[in-house]
């Protein structure tokens, strides 16, 4: 493997020149700013594109990804802490608390990792987008003086910034293939095109600095399923996977299923899953979210008595389709590296199990009459409070749990036997009783002027006083937790017991 071949001492003289130069370059801001009192936004961003523009070329000139480890892993240390001693603000001094300059030198660092010795273009076009097409747009929608502002996390973005990051990926991941000689198997428009869009959106859906690795990444995949994978990742089918993921975004939004960054950031996981593994790996994720959503609309009348203990509507936010569908995002992206490795596929149904019980769980425990116990103190809870357990919402679980299970089965009935099958719902179930457990130890509780527990911070403009749980530890938290649960619960049964 050339990433770990040792550097020879032309490479050496190379890295010291590109190490000097980035150091030039953080000075040279700096001074700007100080002489001529200058934003230290536009001194950042400066210092954002001249870096990328240098890395750009950096794995045509080493043969060995050493140096360029080396120099992703010091300014990932270097920028850390300017961060933390509020240092070199030409070069990361922002409006807002973010560790931005941190995430860039750490994607550059994923991308020699995955990509150094498999296709090392990748690296060079994934940078390029993120110092021009990520900068550029940023640089347009601060200094427009009236922009058409949107807000799908806690960033402000502008409709105008994001159609320059579009057009100027677009133009650098096409004119990129034919600067480097690249000749696709699919046609480099249409790879150009789907690949800006994809990571457009990643990028208005990123906040507080982390578009400088989301925007690397999702168009290093995109170009790794397009150019570099496998034969039987299918370029056509990430084009209907687009197409598809657009249709279930807006239909989700028109029946209130989802806010308006729930419905982009599932046009985000659903591109991600149905482009690389088709229906065999779509079909259990779409079955959770149709019946979930379904459900959710059930017993308004009910529902509405506790809607004060719940922090979130029915209407999922980013933060909910992520919690609930990141864990299998992650697992098939591990696929589409791994394809050869078939248990990723039982992992990816038993984390959409868990939280598929977890959900089901609630919804339904929540219809009946009567209270929940505490899954710990065993003592009785209002219905709807966090780690509370009844026999109707266990069942309701199990029930979610088999549901899930049995789309899986129907769409590929010959890679199941039934100790499988009851591995994978057994796993959803314990799944979601962790789900309860850290909910009733770990999540954030607040209470009430009036004694009543609640998940929300602020109730009509009042705050609400803490008094159990990690503050940061909330419902989309513990939900992550539920997801990674299902699968490491299914993975422990497969290889150890």
């Amino acid at each position: 493997m050339k990433l770990f071949f040792s550097p020879t001492s032309d490479e050496w003289v190379i890295f010291t020149i590109i190490f000097i130069s980035i150091g030039i370059f953080i000075g040279v801001a700096e001074f700007l700013r100080h002489r001529f009192h200058g934003s230290p936004e536009i001194t950042r961003k400066l210092v954002h594109i001249l870096t990328g523009l240098l890395i750009f070329f950096a794995p045509n000139v080493f043969y060995s990804g050493i140096p360029a480890i080396l120099l992703a892993v010091t300014f990932i240390t270097v920028n850390f802490f300017a961060i933390q001693f509020n240092l070199l603000k030409g070069m990361h001094g922002t409006n807002r608390h973010s560790y931005g300059t941190v995430y860039y030198p750490l994607s550059f660092l994923i991308l020699v990792l995955l990509f150094w010795d498999l296709a090392p273009y990748i690296i060079s076009i994934s940078i390029l987008v993120l110092a021009v097409g990520d900068a550029s747009a940023a640089i347009v929608g601060e200094n427009l003086r009236f922009p058409h502002l949107f807000y799908l996390t806690s960033d402000k973005k502008s409709f105008e910034g994001s159609a320059v990051m579009f057009t100027t990926t677009l133009l650098i991941v096409y004119g990129s293939m034919i600067y480097l000689n690249i000749k696709p198997p699919f046609d480099p428009v249409i790879i150009a095109a789907v690949t800006a869009l994809f990571a457009t959106v990643f990028e208005a859906v990123s906040s507080r600095g982390f578009d400088n690795c989301t925007v690397p990444l999702s168009t290093a995949f995109m170009l790794h399923h397009f150019i570099a994978s496998p034969s039987y990742h299918l370029p056509e089918q990430m084009v209907i996977g687009i197409i598809l993921a657009v249709l279930i975004g807006i239909v989700s939004f028109y029946f209130k299923f989802l806010a308006v960054s729930g419905s982009v950031a599932t046009f985000l996981l659903a591109t991600i899953i149905y482009g690389v593994g088709g229906w065999k790996w779509t079909t259990p994720i779409l079955t959770f979210f149709i019946a979930s959503s379904l459900l959710s609309k059930f017993g308004k009348a009910q529902k509405k008595k506790i809607e004060i203990i719940f922090d979130k509507t029915d209407k999922r936010d980013a933060g909910q389709v992520v919690a609930n569908g990141g864990v299998a995002g992650i697992i098939i992206l591990l696929w589409h590296f791994f394809p050869h490795d078939t248990e990723l596929y039982y992992f990816y149904i038993a984390s959409i199990a868990a939280v598929t019980a977890d959900t089901w769980g609630t919804e339904i425990g929540t219809l009946w009459k009567g209270k929940p116990r505490s899954i710990v103190t065993l003592q009785k809870v209002e219905p709807g409070t966090s780690g509370g357990v009844s026999l109707q919402g266990t069942f309701g679980a199990l029930t979610g749990a088999m549901i899930v299970t049995i789309s899986a089965v129907i769409v590929n009935s010959s890679e199941f036997s039934f100790p499988l099958i009851a591995l994978i719902i057994s796993s959803g179930l314990i799944g979601s009783l962790i789900d309860s457990f850290f909910g009733a130890t770990i999540q954030a509780q607040y209470q009430t002027s009036s004694g009543k527990l609640t998940e929300k911070t602020t109730i009509d403009g009042v705050k609400t006083t803490m008094v159990r749980g990690i503050r940061w530890i909330d419902n989309d938290v513990v939900n992550w937790i539920c997801a990674f649960s299902g699968a490491i619960v299914m993975f422990l049964c497969m290889h150890i017991f």
